[in-house]
């Protein structure tokens, strides 16, 4: 019927939401005696019973008369049309960013958001951002950084009705928020291992689960210049969590990454590191693998905003809150200390919480280093929520657990229902696990620090 699959898919895990709606829509709310939405597509004409109220004889002159008055007509996008002033109290965008891209919908919220009024001026008022879509949720994380509010349809009468949310935002003053930070541009550098350097780690892999006792510091020093290319396609959705679930737009200065690994993910957010003035700690148990991470940072010149420290989260504060020196080796020139407890703009883990026995202590000192109003962001391993139980979830799980990475519901539910975390954004989303039929689903997730 002309719906983009872009737009189909949101719902694909929710048939159940659809169905429903399809059945109150045929069965009331087309009926209703003042729909004229319907009443136009069955009728073919409206009357002054059933018909838009601008149509009504006492409205349509003023209609006329405001439309040369007071109404511009630009040929082109939205946010085209947004570029044409600069006092904009509210932007309407109905449906169309459902089928939008992230990298669309921030390029088009980063032209609009300067021209909104952002109630800063004397006399002006606060803008508001609306829009609808047919997810039940707000469907990308650029849109869940506008910190909108469902506008709930309280009685039904909402006359459409396959639009299965609605959600407003207020416009954040201009010289807190700036959206374009979003479009800074990352390294193009793509991995791709040879054969032999896949059977290298395949095999790191195998040694790794025939060990009755998992060290994540052998298993991945065995693996060397194999480890990024590998996990190019074993890892995904890195490039989307750095690129649209981090607070670019807020300026995030102070940053540490739990877990970094050989920092391959920071190649996708280098121009925003250096456009927010943001310094990056970067923060593994292997030293090898920060050595390959230090030699990243070098070439791409941020050894002024990255600080390497080899450091096991669960030892690297004191019982004050303060960095342990005797738990942390700095790798690298800078020498800089750890933030205390509390005092990071932004903390990220990326597919490491699973590979941590005492996670929950674990993922507890994360929240305790983000400050109030700061930010929390994972990506990793999961099981399906809407379906845990399923087998392929139980294989999932089964195959994973060899090589030390735990796929376990409880991860998401402790940051979704964490109290000192309000879930900004949360989604889920499978791939193909190389040289496997196997489809594992990962999750990402942004949490703001009360």
């Amino acid at each position: 019927g002309g719906v983009p699959e872009s737009q189909l898919n949101l719902i694909s895990r929710e048939p159940q939401v659809w169905s429903d709606r399809l059945e109150e829509v045929l069965g009331r709310r087309m009926w209703m005696s003042d729909n004229y939405f319907y009443y136009a597509y069955v009728a073919g004409k409206w009357d002054l019973a059933c018909c838009p109220p601008y149509m009504h004889p006492d409205n349509f002159a003023a209609l006329k008369d405001g439309v040369n008055k007071k109404v511009t007509l630009v040929h082109g996008g939205w946010a085209d049309g947004a570029e044409t002033r600069d006092d904009f109290t509210v932007a309407s965008l109905l449906d169309s960013m459902d089928w939008m891209p992230d990298s669309m919908i921030a390029e088009n919220i980063a032209r609009l958001y300067p021209h909104m009024s952002d109630g800063t001026k004397k006399g002006s008022k606060k803008g508001v951002i609306f829009w609808r879509s047919f997810a039940t949720k707000v469907h990308s994380p650029v849109l869940a950084a506008l910190r909108p509010e469902l506008v709930p349809d309280l009685d039904g009468r909402e006359r459409v009705g396959w639009y299965l949310s609605q959600w407003v935002a207020p416009v954040y003053p201009h010289a807190e928020v700036d959206f374009s930070r979003f479009l800074n541009k990352g390294s193009d550098t793509v991995f791709a291992n040879t054969a032999v350097q896949d059977a290298k780690v395949l095999g790191a892999m195998a040694l790794h689960a025939l060990r009755t006792e998992k060290s994540a510091v052998e298993f991945y020093r065995s693996q060397g210049d194999a480890y990024d290319g590998f996990r190019e396609t074993l890892l995904p959705g890195r490039d989307v969590l750095q690129q649209y679930c981090l607070p670019w737009h807020r300026k995030p200065k102070t940053w540490i990454s739990v877990g970094c690994g050989t920092a391959r993910d920071i190649e996708y957010v280098i121009g925003h590191l250096k456009a927010c003035g943001t310094h990056l700690f970067l923060l593994d148990l292997s030293p090898d693998l920060l050595e390959m991470a230090r030699e990243r940072v070098a070439k791409h010149g941020l050894e002024d905003r990255v600080t390497l420290v080899v450091a096991d989260i669960l030892a690297a504060f004191d019982a004050k809150g303060q960095p342990n020196p005797a738990a942390c080796t700095f790798v690298g020139s800078s020498k800089q200390p750890l933030p205390a407890l509390g005092q990071a703009d932004l903390v990220t883990c990326s597919y490491c919480l699973t590979m941590i026995p005492p996670w929950k202590e674990a993922l507890e000192v994360m929240v305790q280093m983000v400050k109030p109003g700061g930010s929390l962001a994972l990506i990793d391993f999961t099981r399906r929520e809407d379906k845990p139980k399923h087998w392929s979830q139980a294989l999932n799980t089964w195959w994973f657990a060899h090589d030390g990475v735990y796929f376990d519901q409880e991860h998401t539910a402790t940051l979704k229902n964490h109290p000192k975390l309000k879930t900004i954004w949360y989604h889920e989303t499978e791939a193909r696990v190389p040289f496997t039929p196997l489809q594992a689903t990962h999750y990402l997730y942004t949490g703001l620090k009360l």
